[in-house]
């Protein structure tokens, strides 16, 4: 029959205690009653509770064994990554040094991006980056002034232009001795370091504070990278605070005067670290050459760890960083490299095209007589006697002077004329030549890390002409700034000689830029340089020659109007002077 509702609900919980027992310790208690019927104690009981504690205290070893051999295989495997972390984070850097060397490589365009790529890289690979700063310096002579006075005995106004100089035979190879070449010696006795780019780990500090200041001659220990002799392959020094070097020696170049003595009393004087912001303070240097494949050096890359109130660990340069440094100057000097191999390739290509220029700018010279052998060239036209003229019938000597005065004007301005004709013409063939000049020419002149000494006047030279200021082209770095692309190219298309007035401090600028400039020395330099040489001749030309037209324009104006003026005072019958003495009444 039916099961009462008490039974069922009573076998309901039978069930699911069975479950829950059979679930958690059914195993253990049939382990126990095992024992105790295989042992048969007195105390079965208590033989069970008595194995059930050892049960649980054997349980709790067990489950501290395996706690502790999986903690001790978790350690084993965390060391185990570490280490695979830190191989991948070795192969890492050295996978970022690789790529960012090879990228150092490829610069080869303008110095200044190649300077800023190198503090970066060199700091930011390095091991201590937050507690160090890198800078670049590049080596540099001194800035020619052309507006400064020249020396005393020296001519100012005009400056007549320098011959080219004649060709020197090449000496034959049997004139060489034992044909071993001569090693190439570098005068670094005018140059000092300039800082270019700067990169620093210091929080809130901008390392660009140094760009643009100058390490001279006298101060600090960088020298020794150029003038030891052997040349130091790089400067370390652990503690800048308390170096004290060998006494220094400073190289003396031709002309200069050597530095006075040091005083008796104090002794010999070491050299020391020069700390540009002025206070002395502790942490670690270390300088490294950029050297060229002709044994040149262009500058050098540095690292401090100098602790000041920003910042700065103060520690001494790890190795690895100082190896660091090496491999990042040698690849900017290759790069330094491969820009001179381009610039050198490209002007051995423009030889042809040089010949073809000077020709056809030659062709726009009014063409000579054609003279048959051994005729001598006619003589020039001797220059008319400046004799006063004899007054014709109706003329007082005024009128004859006015008269002669317009006719040698009238001359002199057909000859300007005729000259301003001329020199429009060459012009036209040199502005012409401003269209080739693009950004790839004018990357020539950019690659070049240290001022070409004819290249740079002419261009100086042409920013007086359209209107630059002075501070905007005073250092080599500016001026490469100037000519970032070819925007300056159209400034010098976009004037016009004829229409434009030069202040008197651009002409005289621009006129002792050009001052000393061959146009065989520049070829050399620059293709870019020459057409920026010869365009700015040719607008100085032909402005001048606008100008002597203009002049003699006004001046035949104004002669013209005075002997008007004194025709009609004669129609009148003024008759100038002499009539009025004779209208004069007698005393």
């Amino acid at each position: 029959g039916p099961v009462p509702r008490a039974k069922r609900q009573r076998m309901g919980q039978d069930k699911i205690d069975t479950q829950f027992l059979k679930d958690t310790v059914a195993d253990v208690l049939v382990r126990a009653c095992s024992e105790c019927a295989v042992s048969q104690p007195k105390d079965p009981v208590g033989f069970v509770a008595g194995w059930l504690d050892q049960y649980v205290a054997n349980d709790t070893i067990l489950k501290k064994h395996e706690a502790a051999k999986q903690l001790a295989a978790e350690q084993e495997a965390a060391i185990e990554q570490e280490k695979q972390d830190a191989i991948e984070a070795v192969e890492n850097k050295k996978t970022r040094i690789k790529n960012a060397m090879e990228h150092l490589r490829t610069l080869t365009g303008d110095p200044d991006i190649l300077y800023k790529h190198m503090a970066n890289y060199a700091l930011r690979l390095s091991s201590n980056p937050n507690g160090a700063r890198t800078y670049v310096a590049d080596l540099e002579e001194p800035e020619e002034d052309e507006m400064a006075p020249r020396p005393d005995g020296e001519e100012e106004e005009e400056d007549e232009p320098e011959p080219e100089p004649e060709p020197v035979p090449e000496d034959n190879e049997e004139d060489e001795g034992d044909g071993e070449e001569k090693p190439v010696v570098f005068d670094y006795t005018k140059m000092y370091f300039r800082y270019v780019s700067a990169a620093s780990g210091i929080r809130g500090e901008d390392g660009e504070w140094v760009v643009g200041k100058k390490l001279e001659r006298g101060e600090g220990v960088s020298f020794k990278l150029i003038d030891n002799t052997p040349q130091a392959p790089w400067v370390d020094i652990d503690n800048c605070l308390t170096y004290v070097g060998p006494e220094r020696t400073i190289p003396v170049a031709d002309g200069q005067e050597p530095p006075p003595p040091p005083d008796e009393e104090e002794g010999p004087q070491g050299e020391t670290v020069a700390f540009l912001k002025g206070f002395p303070r502790f942490g670690a240097y270390f300088a490294v050459p950029i050297k060229l494949a002709t044994g040149e050096i262009a500058g050098m890359l540095c690292m401090d760890t100098i602790k000041g109130p920003a910042g700065g660990s103060g520690r001494p340069i790890s190795t690895e960083d100082k190896d660091l440094l090496r491999e990042v100057a040698h690849n900017a000097s290759v790069a330094l490299n491969a820009a001179a191999e381009m610039r050198a390739a490209k002007l051995a290509l423009a030889a042809e095209e040089q010949a073809a220029i000077a020709e056809a700018l030659a062709a726009t010279d009014d063409p000579k007589p054609e003279l048959a052998d051994g005729q001598d060239p006619p003589p020039d036209p001797e220059p008319e006697p400046d004799e006063p003229e004899a007054p014709q019938e109706g003329e007082d000597e005024d009128d004859a002077a006015l008269r002669v005065n317009i006719a040698k004007t009238r001359k002199a301005l057909e000859a300007a004329k005729a000259n301003l004709s001329r020199k429009q013409k060459r012009f036209s063939a040199v502005d012409t030549l401003l269209d080739g000049v693009d950004d790839e020419a004018l990357l020539e002149i950019r690659s070049l890390q240290r001022a070409p000494k004819y290249t740079w006047k002419a261009l100086k030279a042409a920013l007086w002409i359209t209107g630059h200021k002075k501070y905007e082209f005073q250092t080599w770095a500016l001026t490469r700034k100037l000519i970032g692309d070819d925007k300056i190219i159209k400034e010098f298309k976009d004037i016009d000689p004829l229409e434009m007035t030069l202040t008197d401090k651009a002409r005289q600028g621009s006129r002792k830029c050009l001052r000393g400039i061959r146009d065989s020395e520049i070829v050399k330099e620059s293709k870019t340089g020459a057409v920026f040489y010869r365009w700015c001749v040719g607008f100085t030309d032909v402005a001048v020659a606008a100008h002597e037209v203009k002049s003699n324009t006004e001046a035949l104006a104004e002669y013209e109007t005075d002997q008007r003026q004194r025709a009609e005072k004669k129609a009148a019958g003024g008759g100038g002077e002499e009539a009025a003495a004779e209208e004069a009444p007698s005393a």
